[in-house]
């Protein structure tokens, strides 16, 4: 982990490098977004997505939290996804879970208390919801990983209840979702099968 003031040298070093490219690079940054995709992250910071799809600056609009919750009401997210979807009109949304997560794991082994305990009451809920489901698989990281799994599904599922995504359908602006998972002891990005005929069939789509 370099030392922090190393952090604003190679934010210099990067700077220089994109001129050394482009002279106008930053002037032309500058001037405007119109980012394609829309994703939801985990805030582990084993997950750097930019990194992960050598993404480059305005071609993702990105919102991390603990365990990629997309809550109904949560005014944030809600907020993120309006201007996303409204605004920028992003053509494509993506819920992005992995290995690993430690929120994950803290919603398995029921954590209540705190600030995180309250995060992540819903997540809590898939556990106690998929526990027979769960409770099959050989151990604990096994679980674990497949909660992320169910969880990206849920949370996919919430985009499509939101009003910002009901909103875009309703103008012809809806964006196409995917659920994906990060492997993080291989790096590689898996896109999940997500139930699309059972949403259209319930009008979501």
């Amino acid at each position: 982990m370099p030392d922090f003031p190393k952090l604003l040298e190679k934010n210099r070093a990067w700077v220089q490098s994109r001129i050394a490219e482009d002279p106008e690079y930053f002037t032309k940054l500058a001037q405007g977004q119109r980012p394609p995709f829309l994703f939801f992250g985990c805030s582990d910071s084993r997950k750097c997505l930019n990194s992960m799809i050598g993404a480059n600056p305005g071609e993702l609009f990105v919102h991390r939290n603990i365990a990629n919750q997309v809550p109904l009401r949560d005014g944030n997210v809600q907020a993120v996804l309006e201007f996303a979807l409204l605004n920028l009109k992003v053509q494509h949304v993506v819920v992005g879970g992995h290995t690993r997560c430690g929120g994950v794991g803290a919603a398995l082994a029921g954590l209540e208390e705190g600030a995180l305990g309250a995060w992540l009451g819903q997540l809590r809920d898939l556990a106690i919801t998929n526990a027979d489901h769960l409770a099959h698989l050989p151990n604990l990281l096994e679980r674990a990983n497949r909660l992320s799994e169910i969880n990206v599904v849920a949370q996919v599922r919430n985009v499509l209840l939101s009003p910002p995504y009901k909103q875009a359908k309703k103008e012809g602006i809806a964006p196409t979702v995917h659920g994906w998972m990060f492997d993080l002891a291989s790096g590689y990005i898996r896109e999940m099968e997500l139930p699309l005929d059972d949403w259209d069939r319930e009008g979501l789509l």
